[in-house]
Parts: structure tokens; C-alpha cells; sequence
């Protein structure tokens, strides 16, 4: 698995556990996707970065769309 899905998955769990710390994992989460998505399109589809990530294909969606919190 790429690094970087890697990471975004660890930030994506850490900000459900964490609530002083939640916006930044948050936020490091929606910047790795986005660079995913931007970088290596070809590779990722909605439902494979939502895997790797494991998050759901809309929460992929609306980071990559900037409808997040984290892209206000």
C-alpha cells in the first residue's frame, strides 16, 4: 500500500479517538488524499482510496470535492 494512503488511514483513525487533536488529523488526512487523488489519478478510484483509508467513498468525495471542514 502506498505510504501515503498508510498515513491517511492512521490520521483518519486518530481523529475519531482524539477530540483535542481530531481538526488536525482531520486535516492531514484531506491534504495526503487530495495529494493522492492529484498526483497518482490513474491509481486511485473513489472506492480504493476509501479502502485504503478505510473511510467511506463519500467522505473521498467530499475532501477531494474541498466540502470538508479542513478545506473552509
Amino acid at each position: 500500500m502506498d505510504p501515503r494512503a498508510q498515513q491517511a488511514r492512521e490520521h483518519h483513525r486518530l481523529a475519531g479517538e482524539e477530540r483535542d487533536s481530531a481538526s488536525q488529523h482531520r486535516s492531514q488526512r484531506d491534504r495526503l488524499v487530495r495529494e493522492l487523488w492529484t498526483n497518482e489519478r490513474e491509481k486511485w478510484t473513489h472506492a480504493t482510496l476509501a479502502t485504503a483509508v478505510k473511510c467511506s467513498p463519500q467522505l473521498i468525495q467530499k475532501i477531494i470535492d474541498g466540502r470538508t471542514a479542513t478545506s473552509r
